[in-house]
This record gives C-alpha cells, sequence and structure tokens, in this order.
C-alpha cells in the first residue's frame, strides 16, 4: 500500500500550493523551538517538497531533507531547494548517532504504525546531540475536527494528544516535552476573521472538556498540535516545562 500510494503521492494528495502557508507555520510554530543555526545540522524527516528544509536553509541553517516519495523529491530538485533526496530516514539516522543539533518531523508519524512510532522517537533521540531538539507536528486526537486531518489521508496509521507525545518522549529518554496548538494564522483581513472566530469556538471545546474531565487547563483542540522534546537541557524554563 505505501508504495502505491506514496509514488504519486504529491498529484494524488497533497497537490502543489502551499509555499506562503508553509512559510507562516514555520515561523510561528517550528523556528521558536529551535536554536541558533550555528549550533549544528538539522534534518527534515518526511520533507516532502522540501518546503521545510527551503526555509531552514534561508535561515542559516545546514539543513537537509528525506522523503520516500520519488515524486516529492523530483518536485524538490525542480524547484531548486538543495540537499533533499529520496531514501527511508531511519537510515540516515541510524547512519550518525548524536550527529543532529534538530530533527523536524512535520506530518510524518501518522503515517507509521504505532511500532514503527517508537522506534521512531528511539531513532531520533539516538541520532540527537546533547540538548538537541525533536520537533514535530502531528494530527490531534483532542480535537473535535480531529477526524478530518487523521481520515483525510488514506495513508494516515494514527493521531497523537500531547499526552501521548509525553508518554513516547519520555519512553525514549527525553528529558522535556512541549506541545503547542496549531490554531489559523493571521495574515490578512479574511484570516484574521477566521482566527477571531476559532478563538470563539475553541474556547468552548475547552470548557466542554474541563467539564467533562475536571481539568481546567492545557486542553489543546486544534486539528494539530506541534510538539518540541529536547535531550539533555531544559526545552523552556522550570515554570513552563512539562514532565516527560
Amino acid at each position: 500500500m505505501r508504495s502505491r500510494l506514496y509514488e504519486a503521492y504529491a498529484s494524488q494528495h497533497v497537490g502543489r500550493g502551499g509555499n506562503e502557508a508553509a512559510a507562516l507555520v514555520y515561523r510561528r510554530d517550528i523556528r521558536p523551538l529551535l536554536l541558533a543555526p550555528a549550533v549544528g545540522p538539522v534534518v527534515d524527516l518526511g520533507c516532502g517538497r522540501g518546503e521545510l528544509v527551503r526555509l531552514l536553509q534561508a535561515d542559516g541553517f545546514e539543513a537537509e531533507g528525506i522523503d520516500i516519495s520519488p515524486e516529492q523529491v523530483a518536485l524538490a530538485n525542480a524547484a531548486g531547494v538543495a540537499r533533499v533526496r529520496q531514501g527511508d530516514f531511519r537510515a540516515i539516522l541510524s547512519a550518525q548517532p548524536g550527529h543532529y543539533a534538530a530533527i523536524t518531523a512535520t506530518d510524518l508519524l501518522e503515517h507509521l504504525t504505532k511500532p514503527e512510532v517508537l522506534q521512531t522517537f528511539d531513532d531520533v533521540a539516538a541520532a540527537l546531540a546533547p540538548g538537541g531538539v525533536f520537533v514535530g507536528r502531528v494530527p490531534n486526537a483532542v480535537s473535535p475536527l480531529g477526524g478530518h486531518i487523521r481520515n483525510g489521508d488514506f495513508t494516515h496509521q494514527t493521531s497523537f494528544t500531547a499526552r501521548s507525545i509525553r508518554q513516547l518522549a519520555a519512553a525514549a529518554g527525553f528529558d522535556s516535552v512541549l506541545s503547542r496548538a496549531s490554531p489559523p494564522v493571521a495574515h490578512g483581513l479574511a484570516s484574521a476573521a477566521r482566527v477571531t472566530v476559532w478563538q470563539m469556538i475553541s474556547a468552548c471545546y475547552r470548557i466542554a472538556l474541563a467539564a467533562e474531565t475536571g481539568t481546567l487547563r492545557g486542553h489543546i483542540v486544534t486539528q494539530n498540535l506541534t510538539f518540541a522534546a529536547r535531550r539533555g537541557a531544559e526545552l523552556v524554563s522550570p515554570a513552563e516545562r512539562i514532565p516527560a
């Protein structure tokens, strides 16, 4: 199934747009979780057409990408994105233990089975240098609208919560974990209106969850959530730290 669907993944599923959206999400959700570019190399797992690799390189990072889809890699190369190649990300991680300052995986982990997800956390932890960070974006199972992401792609295997991410990170030996919502990004009048509407609706979702669970804070209800897990160093200030 994977071979058949990933061979033409871009034309069958993801399309050819999205550079502007990728840049907006990168600036808000990904870049703030990374260290300075001089700290060391970065690899983007499941890099697709290389949008994130291009943005990282433009910010001065020594960034590379790997993807299983030959069509996606061909599109990245045609767009002039350097250092994007086809292959199995497990091979590049296992070949370079303790090498990377950061590893990113946006919209990748949901394509894996549960045993593969846990193995990926293990492989990422082994490939990170001390203090390195693993940044990912995954479908959020807590979201009342999460089925739109979870089932919108036939290659998706699972979805996640902030709690299950902490569980995985702890099992793989990460020292701190931070999870954040991924709401719409305001970049004009129409999108600002969407953000306002979403803020009102999401507040109702959080109130409903608080009423059912008795937990008043920390509910993430966006369709996706972004996480960062770090090895060997504090990810955020002690007041903000979420234990793995």
